[in-house]
């Protein structure tokens, strides 16, 4: 099963997007925030950042933007390997630029028309899903703990 967040403001996005990604077939579950502040705040509790597998983060969010959660992601040691894939209107190549720059993994266009909405989000769960091997959920530092305890001095 892919395990989502999805950041998206715009109620009626959120539910078409909900909407195709249960008509793929394919198991998802999807947890919804609204705005940038509760995107942060549900990753920075440990049990909550563990239990995703994907970020779908839309760029324009009250409270902080989309560049700022990416750049908030990126920061931190525990979510820096946490897939994101930025889901916007624009098609401002400056934008998809400084996405790319601040760490997003994808950038993906909104769809407007129905038919786009599915065939782009059953791509989307299907390459998330089956053919992208997401990081491991263990810790690095253990390892390093582990080395040192070891004798090990670096």
């Amino acid at each position: 099963m892919l395990r989502i967040l999805l950041v998206e403001d715009n109620p009626a996005d959120a539910q078409m997007l909900r909407t195709a990604l249960g008509k793929t077939g394919m198991p998802v579950n999807i947890t919804h925030v609204l705005d940038g502040v509760e995107a942060v705040e549900y990753l920075a509790k440990h049990e909550n950042a563990s239990q995703c597998d994907v970020v779908v983060l839309d760029l324009n969010l009250p409270r902080l933007s989309g560049f700022e959660v990416l750049e908030q992601i990126r920061s931190r040691d525990e979510l820096k390997r946490l897939p994101v894939v930025i889901m916007s209107g624009s098609t401002n190549i400056d934008e998809i630029d400084q996405c790319y720059q601040a760490g997003a993994n994808s950038y993906m266009c909104k769809p407007i028309h129905l038919d786009e909405i599915l065939a782009t989000t059953s791509g989307f769960v299907a390459y998330w899903s089956n053919c992208v091997k997401l990081p491991s959920k263990r810790r690095a530092p253990r390892r390093i703990e582990a080395y040192r305890t070891a004798g090990h001095s670096k």
